[in-house]
């Protein structure tokens, strides 16, 4: 009977973690600079578009490359919902430690290859700009970025508890 206890607590326990870690791993990732953050999104090139003086030549090609990663981003992206469904699923059904792992893998694997599009993407994007476009690109990014930090700084200080 103790042993069915920790079993079920253990389920449960990993039930409501596993996507509460996932959860807090993408927003510590998001906040340390991960893979996504290694080049700016096509929407951010865009929205700098007057700024870059992108010729409408490179207009064209940036929405080219963004429709061809969209069709292929958005199907990878519901195979990786599914897949971790299942591994909820296994999860909570109790299947065997083997089962879940191999769930597991294959999510780590569908998320793994959308990073590598979104690098594939960030790539091909770079190579439409010219050097000097880049090189204004990354200065607006790291402009931003100070930005966010002074945000999110003075967003810490308002919600730190007072000092006595």
């Amino acid at each position: 009977m103790k042993r069915l206890t920790f079993a079920l607590t253990a389920l449960l326990t990993l039930t409501f973690l596993l996507p509460m870690q996932a959860t807090a791993h993408q927003r510590h990732q998001r906040h340390q600079g991960g893979v996504e953050r290694l080049f700016p999104s096509p929407r951010h090139v865009m929205a700098l578009r007057d700024e870059l003086n992108l010729s409408q030549d490179q207009q064209t090609r940036i929405r080219a490359l963004v429709e061809e990663q969209r069709s292929a981003h958005q199907a990878q992206r519901q195979t990786l919902q599914q897949a971790r469904a299942s591994l909820r699923e296994q999860v909570q059904s109790g299947a065997n430690a083997a089962t879940i792992r191999g769930a597991f893998d294959q999510v780590l694997e569908l998320e793994n290859e959308l990073k590598r599009q979104r690098l594939e993407l960030g790539l091909s994007l770079r190579q439409v700009l010219t050097p000097e476009q880049r090189t204004q690109l990354a200065e607006k990014a790291a402009e931003r970025r100070q930005k966010v930090q002074k945000r999110r700084e003075l967003r810490r200080q308002r919600t730190a508890p007072a000092a006595n």
